[in-house]
């Protein structure tokens, strides 16, 4: 009876703590520079698939969801065959290889329903998707005023979506930022994309992306992340469909996967987008709990890229035409996985990375890594695991997670890293080390205390005037987050406190502060979210991000310097199983200022304030 009520707490705490853990994440990620649409796309695709929930039981829709490996699909696959379609969730626990992150994770994103795909074609009963929304800022910034902005500050998106069992798909989008004039270069997507037809496993038509091996040879669209304590191994999904908002980095085309059987998968793509002509293609062979891929790439840019010349940057891309090829792998056994990808540039310049990761239970994992990536080695769609990018950089990477005694649960990771030449803000050979640690403690049912640590230390040049003088300094930024999460009948709450120190060799200690209170209540078709956070920020380099809630398609993890308030509120309301409406507002105060920002940006007064507005209709 007591392991009954452990198991049953576990499973209803799992997936909070792994939304947190996807949270977390992502501000790690910010910190480190990562681009802003990159981690809003990850926050995107999450809630995408919080909203409209896979059924676990289809397997082929499951081999797009991210955070599921190849082995652990087969292992499903072989689960269902043995068992029988999946009843609850809870069953996941029993299948082998499903660690409780990712079981975390799936309980957020899938549910467990009849597949009752009996191979008949009646497309007209699909499911169709709208999203709408509408949202901008209360103050106007001085290039609206002034007319530099070409367009207004509202920002406006519709989102189209059709399914029939996953075996067709259609998306259309379109989206207007800021500062974008109405009808006038804004964005437009579209896909069309037909899946599982005999040997066709995938065809798509329009905005795709390609995702390979370990993202050396040929990556796009979603950059993973690795979450705290995660080995950084990939299993990339191979071709598919591009992010409805995601404006850069995508293909634009044709792109096929074949079964051709004996364990052989064919895919091949073309496209051209912004400028670029890009051809190739990509050959998996599967043998039990062995992978083995081959790549290759071609690329021809419609204008030579040139860059000015700098120190930094002599080993930078220049030319019209690239080429790329790879070879990766991944092999299980028993409760260890090896995986691995070698890679080479026509300029005959290599990349590689290769790791192993060791799962002794479902709460214990250990994990280590080795990447070399040639200061010369060019690639233009290469998004390998990197603490920079996928050339010039090499380091080694351990990561685990432990069940210690009290029932504290620790994760850690550690990244020790160089870069063997220049790099922007570094003009010579330099290293770094990132440390992260995080101690999770649960009470009963409804209290989970969280401990989080983080060590950054990496080299820079030093501030000066003279600009032809380059001094190498160390720099370190360290920062400490406690919170604590409490379930109550339908409210939560999440309090939080960040304390956050950047040291340099030549400069004075940059500090920030901030404490944060959230509540949330859910009640039947209702879930209404008010937040607050008071901060005190010296500095960019002491900066802290702030997660919120946040609705679809628009979303926010505002950074915050300097000294202030942030207070945000979420509503949402499902008025029947069709309709549901969603708004934010959010206030961001700076007691004293008679402005926020510079130059075209700047508003006047001390607060900036936005708002956003939300319609989905699913029918």
């Amino acid at each position: 009876m007591l392991l009954k009520r452990w198991f049953i707490m576990l499973v209803l705490i799992l997936p909070l703590a792994a939304a947190a853990q996807v949270e977390e994440s992502l501000e790690d990620w910010l910190q480190e520079d990562a681009s802003e649409a990159e981690a809003a796309e990850t926050s995107d695709l999450m809630q995408d698939y919080i909203a409209n929930k896979v059924n676990i039981n289809d397997t082929v829709a499951m081999a797009e969801v991210p955070f599921i490996s190849p082995f652990q699909l087969k292992a499903l696959r072989n689960y269902i065959t043995l068992h029988g379609q999946l009843l609850s969730l809870k069953e996941l626990a029993f299948i082998p290889g499903f660690d409780s992150t990712t079981i975390g994770l799936l309980e957020m994103m899938t549910v467990a329903e009849p597949n009752t795909d009996d191979g008949k074609w009646q497309w007209w009963r699909g499911r169709h998707n709208v999203v709408a929304g509408l949202g901008g800022t209360v103050e106007r910034a001085a290039g609206y005023r002034d007319s530099s902005y070409a367009g207004d500050n509202l920002h406006a998106l519709i989102c189209y979506k059709y399914n029939y069992r996953n075996h067709i798909s259609v998306r259309l989008v379109a989206d207007k930022d800021p500062m974008e004039q109405w009808g006038k270069a804004n964005y437009y997507g579209y896909h069309l994309m037909l899946t599982d037809i005999g040997r066709l496993e995938k065809l798509i038509v329009g905005r795709y992306n390609l995702q390979f091996g370990q993202g050396l040879t040929m990556w796009s669209g979603l950059r993973p992340f690795n979450l705290l304590g995660q080995s950084p191994v990939r299993f990339g999904s191979g071709v598919r469909q591009a992010s409805a908002f995601y404006e850069e980095g995508y293909q634009e085309g044709v792109a096929a996967t074949v079964d051709i059987g004996h364990g052989i998968h064919l895919s091949a793509f073309g496209s051209r987008a912004d400028g670029e002509n890009l051809v190739g293609g990509h050959a998996t062979y599967r043998h039990g709990n062995l992978i083995v891929g081959f790549t290759g790439v071609y690329t021809v840019l419609d204008d030579s890229l040139t860059v000015h010349d700098y120190v930094y940057n002599q080993n930078y891309f220049r030319g019209k035409q690239l080429g790329n090829f790879g070879m990766d792998m991944a092999w299980q056994w028993r409760r260890l996985t090896l995986y691995g990808e070698g890679a080479i540039s026509s300029e005959g310049r290599p990349a590689a990375i290769a790791g192993a990761m060791l799962t002794a239970s479902g709460d214990t994992r250990f994990g280590v890594s080795y990447r070399y990536y040639h200061p010369q080695y060019h690639n233009l769609h290469a998004q390998g695991y990197a603490i920079g990018s996928t050339q010039g950089e090499q380091g080694v990477t351990f990561d685990a997670e432990t069940r210690l005694p009290l029932a504290i649960v620790a994760v850690a990771s550690a990244d020790i890293h160089s870069f063997p030449s220049m790099r922007y803000g570094s003009y010579s050979p330099s290293s770094g080390t990132w440390l992260r640690v995080r101690l999770n403690r649960r009470f009963g049912r409804h209290v989970e205390v969280s401990l989080r640590y983080t060590y950054r230390q990496k080299e820079r040049n030093v501030p000066n005037i003279d600009s032809t003088v380059y001094i190498g300094e160390q720099t370190v930024r360290r920062q400490a987050q406690g919170e604590i999460a409490a379930n109550a009948g339908h409210w939560r709450f999440v309090s939080r406190a960040i304390y956050a120190q950047f040291d340099s060799h030549n400069g004075e200690p940059q500090k920030g502060w901030l404490v944060a209170q959230s509540a949330r209540y859910t009640h039947k078709g209702l879930q209404a979210t008010a937040a607050a956070a008071w901060f005190d920020v010296d500095s960019y380099y002491a900066r802290l991000y702030l997660s919120e809630s946040n609705l679809q398609y628009a979303w926010s993890m505002p950074m915050l310097t300097g000294r202030g308030v942030r207070a945000s509120a979420t509503l949402r309301y499902a008025l029947n199983r069709e309709w549901s409406l969603a708004a934010k507002y959010a206030l961001t105060w700076y007691p004293g200022q008679e402005s926020i920002g510079s130059g075209a940006a700047q508003t006047e007064g001390p607060r900036r304030q936005t708002w956003f507005v939300q319609v989905r209709c699913s029918f």
